[in-house]
């Protein structure tokens, strides 16, 4: 992740046409937590044209998805993407939910989005955009930071499977880090080096993008050149630092990246949230439903602050993906 300690996150109250604060405050209730199964590694998928996404990209139009008080100073985008992948071998159950809990939890705190796109495989989900298929994913992803300008807050949510692939001409990592769209049997992963050349490569300086994967494989999910590094056996004291992990692929703009687990761990999923005690119901991502609790119960928070509070969190409830 990149720098944490420069924003806060403050929780206040707002209405619109899109309402999922009473559902996010519901999500979680009885049954225990289970760790979602690798898929294994996959194939490399074929290339990635950015300037054609761009050029797809200019097509897609978002929708506000609420009223919020105050006014940006830019344009605040949302892009949130949620697969169960149903009907198959690798069906999850809480993916979808996790969406609606951090929808309602960022409507809840008045995040004034002014322009939203919501990728889900569930049928009757409210403010659906369409189907979370590669091409898709990459053309929202292109859309998400199309035309992006300093003042601008960008803001994207991942969860599904992610997972790895063989690295090529990489010294830096022995696999590539994957995430699984929902048609991936057929039409193949997304490459984390595609994920930063779609989203940073092109991001100037004053955009903040704000990044959260749920999903597995997911520590370098956009190959960024820094991570926070904090153990996980001294969690939750750890104070934490800015470390380099590769060399270049630095980037003009400021990008803070959450990630539900390391390279090389799964991240787990929960049938019935209840169990982590956030008083919400349902199946849902263990990392969501900390760091969504802890944002909605935090009347201020530094991201610094936030992150460890959501480690501790984690760490007081059994998890290792910490």
């Amino acid at each position: 992740m990149s720098q944490p300690s420069s924003g806060c996150f403050c929780c206040g109250g707002t209405s619109g046409s899109l309402n999922l604060v009473p559902e996010a405050e519901q999500l979680a209730l009885n049954a225990s937590p289970y760790n979602v199964p690798s898929v294994g590694t996959v194939a490399r998928p074929h290339g990635v044209d950015v300037d054609a996404l761009m050029r797809d990209a200019a097509s897609i139009r978002g929708t506000k998805p609420w009223n919020a008080p105050g006014r940006p100073s830019g344009e605040v985008r949302g892009l949130f993407i949620g697969i169960n992948y149903y009907g198959t071998s690798a069906q999850l159950s809480g993916c979808c939910n996790d969406v609606k809990q951090v929808l309602g939890t960022l409507q809840k705190c008045g995040m004034p989005i002014t322009s939203a796109n919501i990728l889900v495989d569930e049928d009757g989900f409210p403010g659906r955009s369409g189907q979370p298929t590669r091409h898709n994913i990459l053309r929202h992803l292109a859309w998400l930071v199309l035309g992006a300008k300093p003042g601008d807050v960008l803001f994207l949510f991942f969860a599904g499977h992610g997972t790895q692939t063989k690295a090529l001409h990489d010294a830096a990592e022995e696999f590539d880090q994957c995430l699984l769209p929902v048609d991936y049997e057929k039409n193949g992963c997304i490459l984390d080096n595609d994920v930063h050349k779609v989203l940073l490569s092109r991001l100037p300086a004053g955009v903040r993008l704000t990044a959260v994967f749920d999903c597995c494989h997911s520590g370098t999910m956009m190959d960024l050149a820094f991570k926070y590094a904090c153990s996980a056996s001294s969690a939750p004291q750890c104070g934490g630092h800015m470390e380099r992990i590769r060399e270049g692929n630095d980037v003009k703009a400021d990008v803070l990246m959450v990630s539900g687990c390391e390279d090389d761990q799964t991240s787990a999923d929960v049938h019935d949230t209840a169990t982590l005690g956030t008083g919400s119901t349902g199946a849902g991502g263990a990392i969501t439903q900390c760091l969504t609790y802890m944002i909605q119960n935090r009347t201020t928070a530094s991201y610094r602050d936030l992150f460890h509070a959501t480690r501790d969190m984690l760490h007081r409830k059994g998890y290792t993906q910490i």
